[in-house]
């Protein structure tokens, strides 16, 4: 699925609820600013300061839409980013841009460095030769938890596969003799949970000899490091808590400009 179905997952409904609520969270008062800034027409160039992967645009075209203003974007969504790179453009009322500029930055800056880190993992785990899925998990931002699912999934790029998960029933064991009760009971999903490589794969390897229907998933410690560790070819899925929970914020800036040609940020 490309990038613009990705955003069909996203409910309207809750979206425009998250956006209002954090327009709200950062500006609870009066604006003050908006006595500096004025609410005549004005212009801002978006830029990416930090490479990675593109990532958010539905939640940054959401904030704006909210405040009267128009994004018009130079890059699609999941695009590699090599800085210094022009992404977008904003317009509307210079007070409405200021108002919203945090918030879409910080929005921006959290998918995208989630997006970045996942496609990281997939990257990694490809190049160990394993074909299977990486996964994140529950381990979220309150608030922010549609916000970073959706980054995540900027990498896999699989709805079919994504919602497939959520209609597995998935037990977690910490033993060889759980995952096969787990199995013999029903599951979809054996998740063995905080296992050493070592300890993993002979695990896993019983399992699908007497149960190789049943998906198996590793979790629990696993990082860009050492998950090629982790891939072997019994292993279904790798999830990892470190891209939602570890993952850097990329950089952004939303520059305004009254001339034609917006100025290019320096990178510090």
């Amino acid at each position: 699925m490309d990038a613009e179905g990705l955003a069909l997952l996203l409910p309207p409904v809750t979206l425009a609820a998250l956006v209002d609520s954090w327009l709200r969270e950062d500006c609870p008062g009066l604006n003050y600013a908006a006595l500096v800034s004025g609410a005549g027409p004005s212009q801002a160039a978006l830029w990416a300061k930090s490479p990675g992967v593109l990532a958010g645009q539905p939640f940054f075209d959401a904030i704006f839409t909210q405040l009267n203003c128009q994004v018009s974007w130079f890059l699609p969504e999941g695009s590699k980013l090599v800085p210094v790179a022009r992404v977008a453009e904003v317009r509307g009322p210079a007070h409405c841009l200021l108002l919203g500029e945090r918030v879409a930055l910080n929005t921006l800056a959290r998918c995208s460095g989630i997006a970045s880190a996942a496609a990281a993992a997939v990257e990694a785990a490809r190049g160990a030769g394993w074909t299977g899925h990486v996964a994140g998990t529950r381990k979220t931002t309150p608030g922010f938890r549609l916000v970073e699912k959706y980054g995540l999934l900027q990498a896999v790029r699989a709805a079919r596969q994504a919602a497939d998960f959520t209609l597995k029933v998935e037990v977690e064991c910490s033993s060889l003799q759980e995952a096969v009760q787990a199995a013999e009971a029903g599951a979809d999903l054996v998740l063995l949970d905080n296992f050493k490589p070592e300890e993993l794969h002979p695990t896993a390897t019983v399992l699908k000899a007497q149960f190789p229907s049943v998906a198996v998933e590793a979790s629990g410690g696993i990082t860009l490091d050492n998950l090629p560790q982790f891939c072997g070819p019994h292993i279904d899925v790798i999830s990892m808590g470190m891209l939602t929970q570890a993952a850097p914020a990329l950089d952004f800036s939303l520059k305004l400009f009254a001339k034609e040609v917006a100025p290019v940020p320096k990178i510090h």
